[in-house]
This record gives C-alpha cells, sequence and structure tokens, in this order.
C-alpha cells in the first residue's frame, strides 16, 4: 500500500480527530498532502510542518465548506498547490445533539450544508479535475456508522450521512468509467474534537462502551489504515462500498 508519487487532498484536517490521522497515514505512505481546515490555523500549519519533516510536501487551506462556493475554489487551491489531485479523503463533518422535537430548520440546514452539500461540492470538483487529467483517480469519504443506524437525538445527522453513503455510491457507477473508484469508511465511535466533550461524561462514554464488543472506544488512527487502503492500488478494484470501522459496534 505505497502512495508514493500520489497527490492527496483530506478534509478535516485541522482538528484532532480522523482527518489528521488521515492525513499524517497518507504521508507516511508516500502521498504529498493538501490538508483542508474551517478555523483550525495553528493545528493546521502544525500538521503541515510535521508532514513536511517526513518528506513530504503539504498544503494548508482554509475554507467553511458550508458554502459549495468556499468548497470549490478549495479544492481549486489544492490542485494547483499540489499539480493535480490523485487522492481525497473526504472527513469534515459537524453535529449537535438535539432531540428530533426540538430541531428547528436552522440546524438542520446547519448540519446538512456542512456534512452532505459540502461533501457533494468538494467531491465532484476533486473528480472533475481527475476527470480532465485522465489518469483515474480514489474519492474516499469518511462517513459514519449511522449511515445506516439511527441513534437518539441526531436525526439530522443521521440523515445527511445517510446522504453520502447514497451520494458515493452514485458517485462510484457514474465515475468507474474514468478509472476513479469512490469508497466510504463509516467509523463507530471514535474520540475526536467531535465528540470529546460528551465522551467526558462518565455515564454516556459508559452507555458507548456498553454497545461495542471489542470493549473500547476507537482512536482516529483506527480510521487511518483503512484510507490508505482504499487510496492504494491494493483497492483498485474496490468501488462503491463501505468498511466499517466500529470495534463490533454495528453487530
Amino acid at each position: 500500500m505505497v502512495l508514493s508519487g500520489k497527490n492527496a487532498l483530506v478534509t478535516g484536517a485541522g482538528s484532532d480527530g480522523i482527518g489528521r490521522a488521515v492525513a499524517l497515514a497518507l504521508a507516511g505512505a508516500g502521498a504529498d498532502v493538501a490538508l483542508h481546515y474551517l478555523d483550525q490555523t495553528q493545528a493546521a500549519r502544525a500538521l503541515a510542518r510535521d508532514i513536511t519533516d517526513m518528506g513530504r510536501r503539504a498544503v494548508a487551506l482554509p475554507a467553511d465548506l458550508s458554502s459549495a462556493a468556499e468548497a470549490r475554489a478549495m479544492v481549486t487551491a489544492a490542485d494547483k498547490a499540489m499539480g493535480g489531485l490523485d487522492i481525497l479523503v473526504h472527513c469534515a463533518a459537524t453535529l449537535a445533539r438535539v432531540p428530533f422535537l426540538d430541531l428547528d430548520d436552522a440546524e438542520w440546514d446547519r448540519v446538512h450544508a456542512v456534512n452532505l452539500r459540502g461533501a457533494f461540492a468538494t467531491a465532484q470538483e476533486v473528480a472533475r479535475g481527475m476527470a480532465r487529467r485522465g489518469a483515474g483517480g480514489r474519492i474516499i469519504m469518511v462517513s459514519s456508522v449511522n449511515q445506516d443506524h439511527p441513534t437518539l437525538h441526531l436525526a439530522h445527522y443521521v440523515a445527511s450521512k445517510g446522504g453520502v453513503r447514497m451520494l458515493a455510491r452514485a458517485m462510484a457507477i457514474e465515475l468507474a468509467g474514468q478509472g476513479i473508484t469512490v469508497n466510504l469508511i463509516a467509523p463507530g465511535t471514535i474520540e475526536t474534537d467531535l465528540n470529546r466533550a460528551a465522551l467526558a461524561d462518565d455515564g454516556f462514554r459508559k452507555i458507548k462502551l456498553g454497545l461495542i464488543p471489542t470493549g473500547h472506544i476507537g482512536t482516529p488512527g483506527d480510521v487511518a489504515g483503512a484510507a490508505v487502503y482504499l487510496a492504494s492500488d491494493a483497492a483498485r478494484y474496490v468501488t462503491g462500498t463501505t468498511i466499517t470501522v466500529d470495534g463490533g459496534l454495528t453487530l
């Protein structure tokens, strides 16, 4: 699973989460990496330095993916900076736990703007560049086990992730003829900046642990290996599928 000579874009790489772990893993496999972030400038630049210290190229690019225009502009900038993109790993997402009866239109729209429309705009723009170059590519959407399994107080989030799943599968069909594979990674409970505060509550953490057969919360590094596999030639005949990384949660 060697990625030497490949250029990757990883979204959501500014926080201490899956995006950061994926970026480091891709660089460790030999790829040069463009790093998207929202407002974590110092962390993104530090990550870029870590990657350059590994002997790889890196650039950090800010964008609010709730804006399709910003998402597309960020992809264009990444493509130009890297000299073309061979790999996209889309990790950026947001969530807030809100009971269904209290969920308002603004919160529904906010989550869908980032999680679904942002994923669409980013992936479409990357795919257009890959198609123009005619050398194929790898698109990996980091979704969630909630793409198939609902959970309390996350109706808006699970709906957006279900949309990401079907978006990726539709892309896989349409882009296969261009040599572009599209796959999903569905993490279970992974401790990141997105859920760290919730998991700090002992009661909530105990409930989550009780659902996981392996008996521990996952780390971002547990997801990164699946991304390296799907980005590599080892997965050249894999498209339209999901790798679930959940410690058996969905069993």
